[in-house]
């Protein structure tokens, strides 16, 4: 009978998670954090590809802010008997997060707003040219929660869920790397 044996990479995830070091894991002033992303949209199956950076400060008496930008990519489709549109999105804008300070160093709680700019675009493929497009893309706001936890003192697993304007909500994964 043979034993199951997790690959590799796997076990070295899951040792990485358990076994991490807390030592300066928190999110701090003076830092930059900065990783990619993927993310889902509550409104379709189409993900998203990202990059988010932050820079820690923190105000006296108000506590940790992180300021940054984020960009992101997505495009999507929808076919009909005569044709296709196809519709891209190119989300560049700046955030601005509070990061609650708490007693389990390795996480990382905090709630946000993102304005951006969505340069979206649409396009016919089919015959009859008589359609008009539909509006698209335009100034983007949102609000975002999410979460880092750290499984070494400079890497961090992400999570963020944000709910905006332009129809388009969604939750994003990712790896963000202190430096």
């Amino acid at each position: 009978m043979r034993e199951k044996v997790f690959p590799i990479s796997l076990s070295f995830v899951i040792s990485l998670v358990l076994f991490a070091s807390n030592a300066n894991a928190q999110y701090t002033a003076d830092n930059n954090y900065l990783g990619p992303s993927i993310g889902f949209a509550f409104l379709g199956s189409t993900p998203d590809f990202g990059v988010s950076y932050e820079y820690g400060l923190d105000f006296q008496n108000f506590g940790l802010v992180g300021i940054g930008g984020l960009l992101r990519y997505w495009g999507y489709s929808e076919s009909y008997f005569d044709g296709q549109w196809k519709y891209s999105n190119i989300l560049i804008g700046a955030q601005g997060n509070y990061h609650f300070v708490v007693s389990n160093n390795k996480i990382d709680p905090y709630v946000g707003l993102v304005l951006a700019y969505d340069a979206g675009s649409v396009s016919w493929s089919g015959p009859g040219g008589n359609y008009s497009t539909p509006a698209y893309g335009g100034l983007w706001l949102a609000v975002q929660g999410g979460m880092r936890y750290w499984v070494s003192p400079t890497i961090a697993i992400t999570g963020r869920i944000g709910f905006g304007t332009l129809s388009y909500s969604g939750l994003d994964f990712g790896v963000d790397f202190k430096f």
